[in-house]
């Protein structure tokens, strides 16, 4: 979040002049309506820009379809899951300058240290393992998805089960089909127990309430696209970083306004002014 609005804040004073004349007029002026999914970092993204009306769904799927509704203009999203979006949903196409790049990681338990150094062990040793994982979903190999069947959650059984909190509505990380979990992030689950000698429990939720859940209720970790910040980190252990994403902009594939942008500049120019220090 912090690199973000460093982001912003470092175009606003580059390009101010482009930002006065450009349409959006005064603090008062709505560009254009954009969605995303609440408590994303894209959610937070798009609430520090000035002259956009933010609109929260509680996917990025219906934030998707809102906008072939008509009834925002752009969705902000990280970008492996604006193109599995662009697969499900015909007429969206991404824009192909990404606003700023983030890391994701584990959320891990932070009463649980030895977990945290078992999981970064786990992710160096399967690392070729877990690329190919990556591979498959990011090409779209549906054949050789695996789909993950949890146990239910056992409290006479808590040292021998481990927990993950997600949001199974985030492919290609996470999502359900026929009381499966498919994903990247649930075939990493799927490993990490293997490893640890456990029982995977999948604890499907609410986004907003996923990394907030770690550490209670028995949950050990949070895996759900989850990106490394440094507020995130006052509540939960990231582990090692696992993938470098990007926050694209989706939009209606016969919507040109965005064809002549060439840099994060020209695409705040069109949707918006950025937003002032307070």
């Amino acid at each position: 979040m912090k690199k973000i609005i460093s982001l912003l804040l470092a175009v606003a004073l580059l390009c101010g002049c482009a930002f006065t004349l450009a349409s959006c007029g005064g603090k008062e002026t709505v560009v254009s309506k954009i969605g995303a999914q609440k408590g994303t970092t894209s959610k937070m993204y798009a609430d520090i820009l000035k002259g956009v009306e933010v609109v929260t769904y509680d996917t990025f799927a219906l934030a998707a379809n809102a906008m072939n509704n008509g009834n925002v203009d752009y969705v902000i999203v990280d970008k492996t899951t604006g193109e599995a979006l662009c697969r499900e949903i015909s007429g969206l196409k991404i824009n192909p300058i990404a606003l700023s790049s983030e890391n994701y990681g584990i959320a891990i338990d932070k009463a649980q240290a030895n977990l945290k150094t078992q999981i970064d062990a786990i992710l160096a040793d399967k690392d070729a393992e877990i690329q190919a994982i990556k591979d498959k979903y990011m090409n779209n190999e549906t054949d050789k998805f695996v789909g993950v069947t949890p146990v239910a959650k056992n409290v006479d059984k808590a040292d021998q089960q481990l927990v993950v909190a997600t949001n199974a509505e985030f492919a290609p990380w996470e999502y359900k089909s026929e009381n499966k979990y498919f994903g990247i992030d649930m075939e990493i689950a799927a490993i990490l127990a293997s490893e640890l000698g456990m029982e995977l429990v999948i604890e499907d939720m609410d986004f907003d309430n996923v990394v907030g859940s770690v550490g209670k209720q028995g949950i050990d970790i949070a895996m759900s696209g989850i990106t490394i910040t440094a507020e995130r980190a006052d509540v939960v252990n990231f582990s090692t970083p696992y993938y470098t994403e990007s926050i694209v902009i989706v939009h209606k594939a016969a919507d040109t306004s965005l064809a002549s942008c060439g840099t994060v500049v020209d695409l705040l120019t069109v949707l918006c002014v950025a937003a002032e220090e307070e």
